[in-house]
């Protein structure tokens, strides 16, 4: 009797347990990005994002590739490049994410564990082009 117990009480935990977590998952949101290239120039469509702390911005090639995402570590809030080098997989150096050259190809970004504030990003192949944006972390 004391192991059916037991075992009813550890069933009723993990399930407590996945209920928190999918709660918690059920919060993030993702906002997609495009990435444009054409002769009437290059950018981040929307160029200007603002997310809460643990969203995640995907950035879609439309045209005009190859693209990346690269943020500079001046230009992101104290203690925020740690956490977006953990976030970016995949990166051609620090806080440089891989390039991404086809229409429909991504390159998604988590911003889990981000501090608030204002992160400058841009495009490394096209940054000459103003291929830049302005990430807002609530």
């Amino acid at each position: 009797m004391r192991r059916i117990a037991m075992v009813l009480v550890m069933a009723a935990g993990l399930v407590a347990a996945r209920s928190a977590r999918d709660h918690v998952n059920a919060h993030v949101n993702t906002v997609t990005v495009q990435m444009i290239g054409s002769s009437a120039g290059y950018k981040f469509d929307p160029s200007n994002i603002t997310i809460k702390t643990g969203d995640v911005i995907k950035f879609v090639v439309q045209s005009g590739g190859p693209h990346n995402v690269s943020f500079d570590p001046q230009g992101v809030p104290a203690g925020a490049a740690a956490v977006l080098q953990k976030n970016m997989t995949g990166q051609m150096g620090p806080l440089t994410g891989p390039m991404v050259v086809n229409p429909g190809d991504s390159y998604s970004v988590s911003f889990a564990g981000a501090p608030a504030g204002t992160y400058h990003f841009f495009c490394l192949p096209h940054q000459s082009l103003n291929m830049t944006g302005i990430i807002t972390v609530q």
